[in-house]
């Protein structure tokens, strides 16, 4: 008996002594625990918007860092009653957990698995690999024995507390709580704790977005030992037993999916490097409007939808059909692996009575088309995966839409595309296209550097001209194919009439308009060819916005930027932009192109947008087959610019102009970014004055011949009235009082250009006369 107990304790000392070795041996190259003193995990950045709401975050890992000392304390039991309730009494490990994971895997037949402690944890995810072995599990023993050596507990809970991951993205408790329920671990009360508390073991099995019956039953189970460890009494567990989890609301599958916060990502690469994305920490003050920015999206993405519907899908291009060809055979997809919103390409099987059905690698479907005008078997098109094998078939147009304010420069939307998931080609920085007769504001305001007045007369006339682009005569076109003879300045831009502005820049020759054009924030060489009066140069949309942005601000152009500042983690600021705004062109002339621009809204190509709540001036813009449509505008506050048409030029649909296909788009996003009611109106400029033109002479009205009120430098109005009489203008400048602005004008007024009817406020026949004419100008 003597001999068998020596046997067994030799061959145990045996175990013990190789063990030891074999220990020492994986054990010797371990890491050194200290190397946490200075420990930095990777953190969220977060985007802010105008208003320092948040707006988007970036990250590698969704964390935010927080000291132990604001983590509530029964967020701390939480976790402990369910991860390690001898945490602050054990060294590291936990012997007898370890010897019951261990029985229990014996009996399974699994590899040494479980019974990890807090300390465990940690340093399994911050030193070691994922791997299941007993080597692995040795490694991690001893590293949590010294780290509990070398911190104390409270620090330990800290770090494990804001490395673990908790799904959906997030890592440590700060970002679990603003992804759940929507604010921060130091809000959160007792229930919600216990929900994150269940996470750790199986984070996407307990997912409460994913799972919510799983996350029900998990969160009870750390209730339950809450209350075994004495954390919590009997009331508050049934408490919060009872009440069922609600948590913040849908949140994004992912996170870089629009175009501004790409741009942001890009600019803090750059600026900063790869590691401040990856690292993170960042606060980044913007000048997006949030709210107006979502609106914007999700509008575009409807009226593209709908305006594929009513021109039908194009008929693609070679170059087209092979792009789409190579990305369809380059997507691995079967039923399994659909990701909800996730942008495919499908091939077309079969169309028949507004229905087409298609196949995406392994995976076959069906979706609605109102209009298969054009698509045939074969074909591919851009489908979206909704859920329950649903699916939506996207529209190939796409939009670039820009905001910005005036007075700042401060971008307030800015969407390059239907959807960035679709396409990431950023066409408000990226898209060069032909403006059509967007551009022709810059040449009018070049003329009224020149003298030129808004009652000015031009030629509208079929005039002949060399065309060098083309080394052949061209004669140039209006819209509607008549020409109008005499016309005056306003009204050949409120009408966009094409053959008169081409005579005007013969007028005022080419270098007037090229110097106005670049002090208005193109950047673009333009081209000494007439057909420049009809957009032939191409321009991004955020050139076109800075120059409508200039007008509407009066002449002073502020450079388009859309960070406004950027702050460390430490709360140091790395980076700060004030406005740079420049004078760049004389106000009173300025003021002069604003009420111009206000003739295309009232009396001209954009005359539905009169019905807008607020005064608002711009230009419809169309190229030649209906290829672009633009229209760019502004408020008193807000300039927008949207463009709408094809990346690879093609018609958009018969009459698909600037004022049917971009206006309305654009009227929808301004009306939004007035909802609040605000009335808002031009301002007065010194050194301008409105002045009553007879239409049909475009002398001073008087009661014999009403007329509108238009808008002068002073000193370049008419002094003569329709009757041939001189006006005494020495009586209204020694008048002291302040004169009105005329009233905007009433949704649906007839044309004033051709039926002349008096406006509220207004003179009318009966009492325009020289003697009261002062009630009718604009003051110094």
């Amino acid at each position: 008996m003597n001999r068998v107990l020596a046997v067994i304790l030799a061959f145990f000392a045996v175990f013990i002594f190789g063990f030891s070795i074999y220990a020492f041996i994986i054990t010797r190259d371990l890491p050194d625990v200290r190397q946490l003193e200075n420990w930095k995990p990777p953190e969220a950045s977060v985007i802010l918007d105008y208003q320092d709401k948040v707006y988007n975050e970036l990250y590698v890992q969704k964390r935010y860092y927080v000291p132990i000392e604001k983590i509530p304390d029964y967020v701390k039991k939480a976790f402990i009653a369910t991860e390690d309730k001898s945490f602050y009494s054990n060294p590291g490990i936990d012997i007898f957990g370890i010897l019951r994971a261990a029985i229990k895997n014996i009996i399974k037949g699994g590899a040494a698995e479980g019974g990890s402690t807090i300390s465990q944890q940690l340093v399994k995810n911050l030193f070691l690999t994922p791997e299941k072995s007993i080597s692995r599990k040795i490694k991690e023993m001893v590293l949590a024995i010294r780290l509990n050596k070398v911190y104390s507990k409270d620090k330990i809970l800290e770090m494990y507390l804001n490395q673990i991951y908790l799904g959906q993205g997030s890592y440590g408790v700060e970002a679990a709580a603003r992804t759940y329920f929507g604010k921060s671990v130091s809000n959160i009360n007792l229930c919600e704790a216990a929900v994150l508390a269940g996470l750790p073991k199986a984070p996407s099995k307990y997912n409460p977005y994913v799972n919510p019956d799983l996350a029900e039953k998990r969160k009870q189970v750390v209730l339950q030992r809450m209350l075994e460890e004495g954390y919590i009494t009997q009331e508050e567990y049934q408490k919060c037993v009872e009440r069922p989890i609600k948590l913040a609301g849908i949140i994004r599958s992912d996170n870089f999916n629009d175009y501004f916060t790409e741009v942001i990502r890009q600019w803090i690469i750059e600026k900063y490097g790869e590691e401040a994305v990856s690292q993170g920490g960042l606060k980044i003050y913007t000048t997006i409007d949030t709210a107006l920015q979502m609106y914007a999206q999700k509008r575009v993405q409807q009226w593209l939808e709908d305006l594929q519907n009513r021109v039908g899908f194009p008929k693609l291009s070679k170059e087209d059909i092979d792009y789409l060809k190579d990305k369809y055979e380059n997507q691995k997809v079967s039923p399994e692996t659909l990701i909800k919103n996730y942008i495919y390409v499908a091939k077309i099987n079969e169309v028949s009575k507004g229905k087409i059905k298609f196949s995406i690698d392994q995976v076959n479907g069906e979706a609605f088309v109102k209009s298969a005008f054009n698509l045939k078997p074969g074909d591919y098109v851009y489908v979206k995966y909704m859920e329950n094998d649903s699916f939506k078939v996207l529209p190939f147009l796409e939009s670039a839409v820009v905001s910005i304010d005036s007075k700042t420069g401060g971008i307030r939307v800015l969407i390059g595309g239907y959807e960035f998931r679709k396409s990431q080609f950023n066409r408000v920085f990226q898209s060069k296209r032909q403006p059509g007769s967007a551009i022709k504001p810059i040449i009018y305001m070049a003329a009224l550097l020149n003298g030129y007045t808004q009652i000015s007369y031009l030629e509208d006339k079929p005039i002949g001209f060399w065309d060098y682009s083309q080394n052949k005569e061209w004669v140039p076109k209006n819209y509607d194919g008549n020409y109008y003879g005499t016309v005056t300045l306003r009204k050949a831009l409120a009408k966009s009439l094409n053959a008169a502005t081409v005579y005007l820049l013969t007028q005022i020759d080419f270098d007037p308009v090229f110097s106005v054009a670049s002090k208005v924030g193109i950047k673009q060489k333009l081209p000494r060819y007439y057909s420049l009066a009809l957009g032939s140069v191409e321009i991004t949309p955020i050139e076109l916005a800075n120059a409508f942005a200039t007008f509407g601000n009066y002449g002073t152009r502020c450079e388009p930027f859309f960070i406004r500042k950027v702050v460390d983690k430490e709360g140091n600021i790395l980076y700060q932009q004030e406005p740079r705004c420049e004078e760049v062109l004389p106000k009173p002339e300025s003021a002069v192109m604003v009420d111009l621009l206000r003739a295309v809204v009232l009396e001209g190509t954009a005359v539905k947008a009169s019905s807008m709540p607020v005064p608002v001036a711009g230009k419809t813009g169309t190229t030649n087959d209906y290829a672009d449509a633009w229209f760019a505008g502004f408020d008193p506050d807000l300039t927008t610019v949207v463009w709408v048409g094809y990346d690879k030029r093609k018609p958009i649909g018969k009459g698909m102009a600037g004022a049917e296909a971009a206006l309305p788009l654009w009227m929808d996003i301004m009306k939004y970014a007035n909802r609040s009611g605000v009335y808002k109106e031009f301002p007065k400029v010194e050194g301008t004055v409105y002045i009553p033109i007879d239409p049909i002479t475009n002398k001073v009205a008087n009661n014999n011949c009403p007329g509108q009120y238009i808008l002068f430098v002073e000193g370049t109005y008419p002094t003569v009235d329709c009757d041939g009489n001189q006006v005494d203008f020495s009586q209204l400048f020694a008048k002291p009082e302040e004169q009105q602005q005329p009233q905007e004008p009433q949704e649906n007024q007839p044309n004033v250009e051709t039926n002349p009817q008096p406006q509220e406020n207004t003179p009318s026949k009966d009492d325009t006369t020289k003697d009261n004419i002062i009630d009718i100008l604009k003051s110094r």
